[in-house]
Parts: C-alpha cells; sequence; structure tokens
C-alpha cells in the first residue's frame, strides 16, 4: 500500500496535461432522454486511503466463496484457481501496485473517476458496488471522497485489504459471472473497469444481468475499457504484441474488443439512457499522461509474459522479450500512437 504517498504527490503536480486527451461524445440509443450536454465530471482529488479507516476483522458478514482465497503458482507468478474465471493477470504484490498506480493514471488521464452523473446522489449518501473491484483503489478514494455514501467492493479473488479500510467500505468475494451476493435492487450506481481480460463473452451477458438485477430502477452502471485494436499510428513491433494477446484472448473465449461493443450489450441487457464517451490517450508522447500511460502498458505486458510465451515461444527469453517491448516503446514515441478508452454509463428503467 506504499504506493499511495509517492502517487498522491505525483498526479498534485502541475506538469501533468490534461489537454493532451480529448473526450468526445458519440450515439446513443434513440430511446435516450437525457441531453448529450452533460460533461465530465472534475472529481480527480487524491487522497491517502489509510485516513478514517476502521479496523474490523472481517470485510463483510456476507457469504463469500472460498476460492477466492487459494491461489495457485505459475510463470513465477502467483495466479487465481477458480476454472470458472477468466482472468489472465497475476494475483501478487506487483501487480496490485501496477493496478494501484493505473487507478491513478487513468483519474488523471479521463480526468474524472466516474462518468455518470451521480455527483449529488454520492454527497448526499447512495449505495454503490465496485464491480470486479480488485485491489480496491477506485473504492478507497471514492469512499473517502463521499463519506455518506457506503461502497461495496467485490473481486473473485481476495487481492483487496480486508482489516484496514474506510468505514464505509465493505468488501465480499465474488464471480460478478455466476451471482452477486446481494438482493434485486440494492444499488444506486455501480461502477466497473478493466475488466476486458477477465470475462468471456458469456461472462459479459451474465454480469451484465446480474448487475442489471442488483441495480435500482433508475441507477446507474458506469463501466470503462480500452479498445484493444483502436492503436493508432501503431507500429509492427505493437501489431505483433497486441494480436498475440488478442489470439490468447480468443482461444479462452474473450473478447478482444469488447469495449465497442458495450453499448449494444448494455442495450441488450435491458439498459436505457445509453451515453458512450471516447478518450484517445498518447502512448509514451505528449507529456507526463502518455510517458506514465506507457508504464503502465509495458508494466502490464511485463507481467503477461508467461501466458504470451504461451502462444510465442520467443517470449520465453527475457532478454528478448524486454528488447520487443522496448521497441514498441519507441515506435509509440516516434509514431504519437495513441490508445482508445471507452466509457459508457447507462440507466436501469424505472419500470
Amino acid at each position: 500500500m506504499g504506493v499511495f504517498s509517492p502517487l498522491k504527490n505525483l498526479f498534485g503536480q502541475k506538469e501533468i496535461e490534461r489537454s493532451s486527451t480529448t473526450i468526445k461524445y458519440e450515439k446513443r440509443h434513440s430511446n435516450s432522454k437525457q441531453s448529450s450536454s452533460s460533461t465530465a465530471h472534475p472529481n480527480t482529488k487524491i487522497t491517502s486511503p489509510r485516513t478514517n479507516v476502521s479496523n474490523t476483522s472481517s470485510s463483510s458478514k456476507r457469504k463469500s466463496d472460498h476460492s477466492g482465497y487459494i491461489f495457485q503458482y505459475k510463470h513465477g507468478r502467483k495466479y487465481h484457481t477458480n476454472a470458472e474465471v477468466a482472468y489472465v493477470l497475476p494475483h501478487d504484490d506487483d501487480e496490485t501496485d501496477r493496478v494501484h498506480e493505473q487507478h491513478w493514471i487513468l483519474s488523471a488521464a479521463l480526468q474524472c473517476n466516474y462518468h455518470a452523473p451521480v455527483t449529488e446522489m454520492l454527497e448526499k449518501g447512495i449505495m454503490v458496488l465496485d464491480s470486479g473491484c480488485g485491489p480496491a483503489t477506485w473504492t478507497f478514494e471514492m469512499g473517502e471522497t463521499y463519506p455518506r455514501s457506503k461502497f461495496h467492493g467485490i473481486d473473485a479473488s481476495c487481492v483487496f485489504p480486508e482489516d484496514i479500510k474506510p468505514a464505509n467500505v465493505e468488501f465480499v468475494i465474488g464471480n460478478i459471472a455466476k451471482k452477486i451476493p446481494y438482493p434485486d435492487s440494492s444499488f444506486d450506481y455501480i461502477h466497473q473497469r478493466l475488466l476486458f481480460l477477465g470475462l468471456t463473452d458469456s461472462d459479459w451477458d451474465s454480469a451484465l444481468k446480474e448487475l442489471y438485477r442488483v441495480l435500482k430502477p433508475g441507477g446507474y452502471i458506469d463501466l470503462v475499457e480500452p479498445d484493444f485494436h483502436a492503436l493508432f499510428l501503431a507500429g509492427p513491433c505493437m501489431f505483433s504484441l497486441q494480436n498475440t494477446l488478442a489470439e490468447i484472448s480468443k482461444a479462452r473465449s474473450i473478447p478482444p474488443a469488447i469495449a465497442p461493443e458495450l453499448e449494444d450489450r448494455l442495450f441488450k441487457a435491458g439498459f436505457k439512457n445509453i451515453v458512450v464517451r471516447k478518450a484517445d490517450i498518447p502512448l509514451n508522447h505528449g507529456g507526463k499522461i502518455g510517458e506514465l500511460l506507457w508504464n503502465d502498458y509495458r508494466h502490464a505486458y511485463m507481467n503477461l509474459r508467461g501466458i504470451m510465451a504461451t502462444s510465442d515461444p520467443t517470449f520465453e527469453n527475457l532478454k528478448a522479450y524486454e528488447a520487443h517491448i522496448h521497441q514498441c516503446g519507441e515506435e509509440a514515441k516516434q509514431s504519437k500512437t495513441c490508445f482508445r478508452w471507452y466509457a459508457v454509463y447507462a440507466q436501469k428503467p424505472l419500470n
């Protein structure tokens, strides 16, 4: 958890160039009644998650899936053991630190922690679910920012801190694609981010069905994912890297381009008033944001090396793999490569 203070200081600096990211509004379904002129909320306050905490012996009294506490070691890294969970990244300290850092990077790059118009609701006090919360960086910051609201994080593995947390935050272990352990209409707002390597095609359908079930009528769902194939001006090394992971994803029935499908999937799940936002974020150029996003991109691929090597044997050699990724970074810097991100939010109908 020592990553929070340095990142707080880093993102407090004026050198972060928010102007390098442009958020564009896209189409919504014809049944939408909300004006498309709403803007992103500038709620990127960085605070340490160690303040305002309560010491508890258990994160939640709700029944949890005990497989979330069982791990296995492969490729020298720690992974979950649940055969029903498709997530391919490790569950060790290094990956946890990367995800913590990634939260701050995205908060700065997207200029907000959420996109749905729920600020006033959060200030007054609502029930919030962080779906696939991971190490709970978003959950912690939001819990401190909005003390009147109650935040529940759910993940298939216990990678979140159980004993030290804000008083208005709880966690539960569960597979969102199978059964979310809460009654119907429990939450006013649901946040989910970066599960593009964690859900199969059928998982997405069942997860959205479950999220729809636990969301209150009129409540909002908020999804953020990168477009795996929308790498603008990428060079051959980066395309090779992306295509290798895309083939691995397809072999595991994980849709490699889930981001542009979110609008249609939400519509089919029954959600209404769907709003799509796109942000093209520089990769290894354009200032501090581009530099930090590249560092996260590189770190993620280093943590994926074990699984990447199962598809491309040349990646078994660590130095060769590092050299390939380094060349990807140089290509991105020279070609001004950008990575497209989708933020999509919608409402559950009142009836």
